[in-house]
């Protein structure tokens, strides 16, 4: 299960990969502008490498956009948890969309194809001792490179329906906050009650699937997805296809309904979800076979003011979700809630800071299971995290951070980390 941290059995690298950002970045920067192939200054570009001397514009008029982002992080513990130090990390995500209509097929019909690799041990096992499903940062998994997404897409009329199939993860269409997105915790990603309950599809492995989405008024989004019920395990020798499907494995649903009143200047996105598990493979809490699951959740994002240009300068958001079956599970119930300021500072328009607070508790079942394997935890877990998100240029974003773990899942000892995260958009 990727949710929970593995206390041993787990190969650890150690890499400098801020150091390899910025001798990777600061390369390709100055051969684009060597060749010139982008008028625009290199700060004020989209993309570093710039549009590769008119390549980048001429494959978009065919249908192929391709991406590339390195993400370094840095993650100091300063105290309590499992031990104290420094941890680098770096990530790698690329991939493109296929947009076929524009070689001869029908009008909304493309294909979408994303990789990734985290590089070095994970900080949260290493440094924190908690559960990984509230990781210092959501992209943390094992070191390996993998195969994420892989879908066909059909759009009908302007992408007001949606439909995609193939190799999908959960957490690409559901459970997306707007503003607690901007946060680096894993927990303000994927809903960690689902991400420890269960097996399905979500970062960082994928599983078939078929998703769908329409807007029937302008006001109201629903969406509806159907996955396998085991995705595999977050290791090194899983490169992405990992996953069981049949009944054996059993099978997630997914639902959503989303709700945008007109509000003026002050919008706001009020979502109900569902989940449902079939049941089937075993459940890493227990190590016994999954039975039939559901929960429920509710998602609010507001914006409680606005700048003059009418662009969101405040935001809130809050996050709920429980289930009332306690065999089997690992959580019980879980919250968080947040606030972002966007263009605080005289001259950062695109500046963005937040505070955030994440709540988790386990079942009784889960914690007397734990108990009885001479490994006890608490009654759950509790993070604050504070940030601050600086847009330097359109393609480099630097992110320092403060988080603060009370009663980490394992080591049971308060710990308070700082970090940053820097984002080059290649």
């Amino acid at each position: 299960m990727r949710g929970l941290v593995a206390k041993a059995g787990r190969r650890r690298r150690r890499r400098n990969v801020l150091l390899l950002v910025s001798a990777f970045g600061a390369t390709l920067g100055l051969a684009a502008v060597a060749s010139g192939d982008d008028d625009a200054p290199l700060l004020e570009r989209q993309n570093l490498t710039g549009d590769w001397n008119g390549v980048r514009p001429l494959l978009s008029a065919h249908g192929f956009q391709p991406y590339l982002t390195y993400i370094g992080t840095l993650w100091a513990n300063l105290n309590g948890g499992e031990q104290t130090g420094v941890q680098p990390n770096g990530y790698l995500d690329f991939g493109f969309d296929l947009d076929l209509a524009k070689l001869g097929t029908w009008e909304g019909f493309g294909a979408h194809a994303d990789f990734h690799w985290w590089q070095g041990p994970q900080p949260t096992s290493k440094l924190i001792g908690g559960v990984l499903a509230m990781a210092l940062s959501d992209w943390e998994a094992a070191s390996t490179f993998r195969v994420f997404n892989l879908y066909l897409r059909q759009a009908f009329d302007h992408d007001r329906w949606v439909i995609k199939i193939g190799q999908i993860a959960a957490d690409t269409d559901f459970m997306i906050s707007r503003y607690g997105g901007i946060f680096l915790n894993a927990a303000f990603g994927d809903l960690p009650s689902q991400n420890l309950n269960l097996d399905a599809p979500v970062y960082p492995l994928a599983g078939p699937g078929v998703f769908g989405s329409g807007h029937p008024w302008p006001w109201l989004t629903g969406r509806f997805g159907a996955y396998t019920g085991d995705a595999g395990d977050d290791t090194a020798g899983n490169h992405g296809f990992g996953w069981e499907l049949g009944n054996n494995a059993g099978y997630t649903f997914f639902s959503e309904i989303a709700a945008k009143p007109d509000e003026g200047d002050r919008p706001g996105t009020y979502t109900l979800g569902g989940i449902y598990d079939t049941g089937g493979s075993a459940q890493f809490g227990t190590g016994q076979q999954r039975r039939a699951h559901y929960e429920l959740y509710l998602m609010i994002d507001q914006t409680l003011i606005a700048n003059e240009r009418g662009d969101p300068a405040l935001g809130v958001f809050a996050r709920a979700s429980g289930s009332p079956q306690d065999a089997r599970n690992v959580v019980s119930l879980y919250a968080d809630a947040g606030v972002a300021v966007l263009g605080l500072l005289p001259g950062r328009p695109n500046d963005v800071v937040g505070a955030a607070v994440s709540v988790l508790r386990f079942t009784s079942d889960f914690q007397e299971q734990t108990q009885a394997s001479g490994a006890p935890v608490g009654s759950g877990q509790t993070v604050l995290e504070v940030t601050y998100q600086v847009a330097l240029t359109p393609w480099l974003v630097v992110q320092p951070d403060a988080q603060f773990f009370f009663d980490p899942a394992f080591s049971r000892t308060d710990a308070q980390a700082i970090g940053a995260e820097v984002v080059a958009i290649f």
